[in-house]
């Protein structure tokens, strides 16, 4: 959009555009940090360029983390949508450094909102937007530390139209502007689209990620996305609507795949498409320990493991070398750490616990080691006891105890004690926080947790700094393991059992000895007394 322009549709209602005038995609949806989300990233042209971003509709700011640079934002009155749409739109900007959002501020649209930055979490200078056709606002940190939408949110390509926006990087949205949309959300109407499908029967592949099927016109509702190397077997070909599309026929349903970013043949391609092949039969495959695929990273590596918890459920823990159970978090004990462990004990899979820190004093830290410990009392485990010292949703932070001193002792008196009933112990957390915030130095052993670009990969090698590495969490907490087991063996001490004390005959005191003096003295005073009477 252009700044200080107004985008209104003929019923005299906006139209919620894009509210920058350039952009380039730098993450999409529901991968890394967004993964659960349909947040997308933008940034500048130039690289870390902190570019304007406009009121994409009249809005009104309704909750702010000036920390993170961050705004909730409701339109004051239903807009127009690509997908159809007509209503309240929600929506959420972040990491802007020059924030100066109020709650019950009115931008009106066009005007300036803010400037792409990287305040709170954030990898480089770029606007975080995602949000949803609705007027809910519940919001909530994810496990990444991210604010996002506890609604259902909607795709950010039918959220807002793209008039007088340059745009760099399209990935595979299904960008529109106000003169192409649909006028409702099952998609353009039969005639658009029906009288120009072309019958074709083939099977395309995708190159790429995200692309997503609509149901009943190009412009419909997103029913799925698929990935790189996913297939899907169609009927017709459908040239429009700025992309060219496969589309399968179920039923009365069509659904509308665009397999490129461009009407032109062949270019901006986002699969290959040719005749659909018969399946050839494939023999059973066994289950296999996870390998990297570039080997210059895995010199050192012993073991190939992951981490779980009650947030993987229904997890196959058969192929893992190694596998961290969460037990704990705080003083609760994690909804499957009892399945979790017989899993690994009829797969005869070695595992370690971990406890996820929510102490805040030190009195906490303590009843946080004696928690774990009470919960494995009755189990081997041989992997050891780790405490994962992190602030994911921002509790610690949130009640004043992220800090240098509170991060160091927790570990340390944890550790300690762990370490005293015998257990092999050690610390979770991020290179960057084992130099800021957790300075044991190299006390304790440490599970170092560093995703560069999380594509699923080994793209490191931490030997010699830490004895497990979480490398990613895509598409679970993987990890890699630098030492033998059993250099991690644990030998718990037990607390002592007293033994049955013998029956030992108890013997009067002084006192008790003069009583019965004094007894016997009488008894036999009574007794002569008698024999003289008798036989006196």
């Amino acid at each position: 959009m252009k700044p200080n322009k107004t985008y209104v549709a003929p019923d005299g209602y906006e139209y919620f555009m894009c509210p920058m005038t350039t952009f380039k995609i730098t993450q999409t949806e529901n991968v890394g940090t967004h993964l659960g989300t349909k947040a997308v990233d933008f940034a500048s042209e130039t690289p870390g360029k902190r570019d304007a971003y406009y009121a994409p509709a009249t809005s009104k700011c309704i909750r702010t983390i000036p920390s993170h640079g961050e705004a909730t934002w409701q339109t004051v009155g239903p807009v127009h949508s690509p997908n159809g749409y007509f209503g309240v739109i929600t929506y959420e900007t972040v990491h802007d450094n020059s924030f100066n959002a109020k709650p019950g501020m009115i931008i009106k649209q066009g005007q300036q909102l803010g400037n792409m930055g990287d305040a709170g979490k954030a990898s480089g200078v770029h606007l975080h937007m995602e949000g949803t056709q609705s007027a809910n606002s519940n919001m909530a940190y994810n496990k990444y530390g991210v604010y996002t939408y506890t609604a259902p949110e909607t795709y950010l390509d039918d959220l807002f139209y793209v008039d007088d926006t340059n745009i760099l990087t399209p990935m595979q949205g299904n960008w529109r502007k106000t003169g192409n949309s649909t006028s409702s959300n099952t998609g353009s109407s039969s005639s658009d689209w029906k009288s120009k499908l072309i019958q074709e029967d083939g099977k395309a592949t995708f190159t790429v990620d995200d692309v997503r099927e609509r149901k009943n016109g190009p412009n419909g509702d997103v029913v799925r996305t698929f990935k790189t190397g996913d297939s899907v077997i169609y009927q017709y070909k459908y040239v429009g609507n700025g992309h060219r599309y496969v589309v399968r026929k179920d039923g009365n349903d069509y659904y509308f795949v665009a397999v490129s970013g461009s009407e032109e043949y062949g270019k901006d391609k986002w699969a290959n498409c040719g005749p659909v092949e018969e399946p050839k039969p494939q023999e059973p495959s066994k289950p296999e320990e996870p390998k990297p695929e570039d080997p210059k990273y895995d010199a050192h590596v012993k073991a190939w493991g992951c981490d779980i918890s009650e947030h993987n459920p229904n997890f196959d823990v058969k192929g893992q070398g190694f596998v961290i159970i969460r037990a704990t978090y705080g003083t609760n004990m994690d909804k499957l750490f009892e399945q979790n462990v017989k899993k690994c004990q009829d797969a005869n899979v070695p595992f370690g616990v971990y406890c996820y820190s929510y102490a805040l004093d030190d009195s906490q830290a303590l009843e946080e080691a004696q928690y774990i410990l009470e919960a494995i009392k009755d189990i081997e485990v041989p992997l050891g006891v780790w405490y994962d010292m992190e602030d994911a949703d921002q509790y610690k932070e949130k009640n004043g105890a992220l800090n240098q001193r509170n991060c160091t002792k927790f570990c340390e008196i944890f550790c300690d004690y762990v370490k005293s009933k015998g257990y092999y112990t050690g610390i979770y957390s991020t290179p960057n926080w084992f130099n800021t915030l957790v300075l044991t130095g190299n006390k304790y052993n440490k599970w170092y947790a560093h995703w560069l670009t999380n594509n699923g990969t080994l793209q490191a090698d931490y030997y010699g700094k830490c004895v497990l590495y979480q490398y990613t969490a895509n598409p679970y907490d993987k990890n890699v393991c630098y030492v033998d087991f059993s250099e991690m063996k644990s030998n718990p001490i037990k607390d002592p059992v007293e033994d049955p004390k013998p029956d030992i005959p108890q013997f009067p005191d002084q006192g008790q000895i003069k009583d019965l003096m004094e007894e016997q003295k009488k008894f036999y005073q009574n007794w002569n007394m008698m024999f003289d009477k008798l036989f006196g």
